[in-house]
């Protein structure tokens, strides 16, 4: 096929690119920069200069593909989230305009945080009620405006991708955190630190993105659902031989400041059952644990403990 990748650059993008590559599929990759068409032709793949806000470019490669893998993001926490999600909206539109009637593939990118935690603590599903609380809850109206054009003759699917995407030593808030504790000379936790999360591999994320490319759903991209904080910062405070300390959310909000603290306050057990049973993905990178202590991270521990 040929596929048209936006986010290509990024940390999730540039595996769907190799991945993708391998399969033998022509990829052209959506570049903001010279330094990024570099990267791109590096990988062997063709890339097409502009950005979410360059409509004309959006609408003049989805129209040449087979399939349209959307993994750009705005991640620039200074602007007002409203005009990012309003630009991300913009761009689905011209992405899926080409694609009316089709029946080719559009993918999208959302988050398993879109959705309540399960009150008993079990594992939701791609079906739980949605979140009233998470300060992203507001990106379901991204997913769900995708989803809409399925009404148009699009194969839509959306992959909700977990809190923790991890491996390669990249993603961004296993880093961070690894940077706040060796800034504080401490890993914290809140309060017991029972509350569990989910996680994958970015490996195994960028598979599911191309085998979703073949169906026309919502998956939860999670490749594990039994971590807990407590052990995540244990993990963190092991690899950089440091100590661990339970806080109040309170003290947490002063070292990581409110949206962090929300985001790893945020009790997420999103099962992948649909994704295994009706897509046959089976995640099998190396866990989020052991790929701190002991995997992909190392460098950064390297670097961190260096000063």
């Amino acid at each position: 096929m040929q596929i048209f990748v936006t986010g290509a650059t990024g940390y999730i993008g540039r595996v769907v690119t190799e991945q993708a590559l391998a399969e033998g599929h022509d990829v052209y990759g959506l570049s903001r920069n010279e330094a990024g068409d570099a990267q791109l032709k590096a990988l062997g793949t063709i890339p097409v200069r502009g950005d979410l806000a360059s409509l004309d470019v959006l609408r003049q490669q989805s129209s040449e593909a087979n399939a349209v893998l959307h993994l750009a993001y705005i991640h620039d926490w200074s602007m007002d989230y409203e005009e990012i999600l309003q630009i991300d909206g913009a761009a689905v539109g011209a992405l899926g305009e080409p694609l009316h009637g089709t029946e080719k593939a559009l993918v999208v990118t959302s988050g398993t945080a879109v959705v309540d935690s399960d009150p008993a603590g079990n594992e939701t599903t791609e079906d739980s009620p949605l979140s009233q609380i998470f300060v992203l809850k507001e990106r379901i109206r991204s997913e769900r405006h995708a989803l809409s054009l399925s009404e148009r003759g699009v194969r839509v699917s959306a992959i909700r991708l977990p809190p923790y995407v991890h491996g390669r030593g990249g993603s961004y808030f296993v880093p961070l955190l690894m940077q706040m504790a060796a800034k504080a000379g401490e890993s914290i936790y809140v309060d017991d630190g029972s509350l569990c999360t989910s996680a994958v591999h970015v490996d195994d994320a960028a598979t599911l993105y191309l085998l979703a490319a073949k169906a026309g759903n919502v998956f939860n991209g999670t490749g594990s659902t039994t971590v807990t904080l407590r052990a995540l910062a244990e993990a963190i405070a092991a690899a950089l031989d440091l100590p661990v300390r339970s806080v109040s959310r309170e003290e947490a909000e002063m070292q990581w400041g409110q949206f962090l603290t929300a985001f790893v306050q945020f009790e997420n057990r999103s099962s992948n059952r649909k994704a295994v049973e009706q897509l046959g993905w089976q995640p099998k990178g190396i866990d989020l644990l052991t790929d701190i202590c002991a995997g992909s991270y190392q460098e950064m521990v390297v670097r961190l403990q260096q000063g």
